[in-house]
């Protein structure tokens, strides 16, 4: 799928969108003014350059998708409009994430929201179905496939959301690849050989040609014929496993291999089963026919004053293992923080034995900071009463001798003393203040690392704390 396509096909799907909404036919060069205006409570409710902020939030677990989506919106709502995309398509997200940021206009993200969050939903949850089909197969080799089963108008959309979740697209449309199913073959009058001989002669080699078989006559007709994919259409893994072997011979005596896809009303479920019968993919409509929505929120607040916290959240990792994330010090923006941590430790191959600790010594220098760190333990955003960050910094060794060795560093902005911290650390008497929840907590984080340190924060505002691991068996 070309990117310009996609593209053209989110714009033209916003403008059918926004067309239903609004009452009027939306185009590409319609007047911000005439689209706004047309929302007659927003109209009402809101004055016009009132600037307004958006988060979008999740509240369930699942592969986000789709979020072009609101910058592309936004812009033909309000030209000035800014997105910030803190989780990109095709990451995990759990309740709590902070997926993306939006501030523009107050009236152009009321008329925005329910276009983009319908939009965004469904794809993130054919996304999100789609991993879990993936996830069934994986280590097979087999390949999850989806089909033309799409919402009309959404099907760029929707392939989108597939490939986003780790699976493959099948054709597009019944122009770029042939597929001869029964209803071809009964109509034609022809065998399944002089069918697809025929339809050889008129597209050529290049194009992709797949056959339905619906039994294992047909299935080796159309290996005979030359097909490039032969279906297995609605049989069971015990016929597909007797089949396979006979059709890869068979194809073997053409001088070239044929591909074997499995099909029809294949569950999540089935999907081992059916992947140990030897084909090589699995295509599904139910990726797509009828996907369920992943549930996100977008909570939206206005009169954004000129100075005050900003959402701005920075995320940047390098090919040498080091994640580093610059972030608001609230709850909510910790526990992303967490999720990103965790997904960039598993990406660089630490194992789910050490993963626990790991998020725990994040969870724990983090909260600390966002508690003691001049946040005044903020939930949200609009708890901070100025513009206080939290910085971490991750680096993971995955090549360090028989284990993996990491540290993780967390610089806060509430001033604070180096030494009373470390007798927290590192108490006279050898045990901790029972009295104390703070000087309790970063006892046992001690305890569980080989290394706690306390130094002042590298801008001079607060501290860092920073706990290592030299390695782990």
């Amino acid at each position: 799928m070309n990117p310009g396509d996609f593209n053209q096909a989110l714009d033209e799907v916003l403008c059918r969108a926004l067309s239903e909404d609004l009452g009027i036919e939306v185009r590409a060069d319609t007047r911000v003014e005439d689209l706004v205006g047309q929302d007659v409570t927003t109209r009402n409710a809101v004055g016009a350059g009132v600037i307004g902020r958006a988060t979008l939030i999740a509240k369930e677990a699942g592969v986000f998708a789709g979020g072009a989506i609101f910058e592309r919106i936004l812009r033909m709502l309000d030209p000035r409009s800014a997105v910030d995309a803190v989780v990109p398509d095709g990451q995990l997200i759990v309740p709590g994430d902070i997926v993306l940021h939006a501030r523009g206009e107050a009236r152009a993200l009321l008329v925005a929201e329910r276009t983009a969050l319908n939009l965004v939903q469904r794809m993130s949850g054919v996304a999100s179905r789609t991993r879990e089909a993936v996830d069934q197969v994986e280590g097979t080799g087999v390949r999850i496939l989806d089909t033309r089963k799409t919402a009309p108008g959404l099907r760029l959309l929707d392939k989108y959301a597939v490939r986003v979740g780790g699976g493959v697209n099948h054709r597009i449309g019944l122009y770029d690849e042939a597929m001869v199913k029964e209803n071809h073959i009964d109509l034609s009058g022809r065998t399944v050989e002089v069918l697809l001989a025929d339809l050889r002669a008129d597209v050529g080699p290049a194009v992709t040609i797949t056959c339905e078989a619906r039994d294992p006559a047909e299935a080796e007709a159309a290996v005979r014929g030359d097909a490039d994919v032969v279906l297995l259409d609605n049989m069971t893994p015990d016929q597909m496993s007797a089949l396979v072997p006979a059709l890869r011979e068979l194809a073997g005596s053409r001088g070239r291999p044929v591909a074997l896809e499995a099909s029809g009303g294949i569950t999540l479920e089935a999907l081992s089963a059916v992947a140990g019968t030897g084909v090589d993919r699995i295509s599904m409509g139910a990726l797509t026919h009828s996907p369920r929505a992943l549930d996100l929120s977008l909570q939206l607040s206005f009169v954004v004053p000129e100075e005050g916290p900003s959402s701005e959240v920075q995320c940047v990792q390098s090919s040498d293992g080091t994640l580093e994330l610059d972030l608001p010090a609230t709850h909510a923006h910790g526990r992303m923080a967490r999720r990103v941590a965790t997904h960039f430790a598993e990406e660089r191959g630490l194992s789910s034995q050490l993963i626990e600790t790991f998020q725990f010594v994040v969870g724990e220098l983090v909260d600390n900071a966002i508690d003691h760190g001049g946040g005044d333990a903020a939930h949200h955003l609009s708890d901070l009463a100025s513009d206080v960050r939290v910085r971490m910094v991750v680096r993971l060794d995955a090549d360090a001798g028989d284990g993996r060795a990491w540290a993780v560093r967390v610089d806060d902005q509430g001033g604070g003393d180096v030494a009373a911290v470390e007798g927290f650390i590192r108490p006279e008497s050898g045990f901790p203040d029972l009295e104390d929840e703070r000087g309790r907590g970063l006892f046992l984080l001690a305890e569980m690392v080989d290394h706690l340190e306390v130094t002042l924060s590298p801008d001079g505002k607060g501290l860092s704390l920073e706990a290592t691991m030299d390695s782990n068996a």
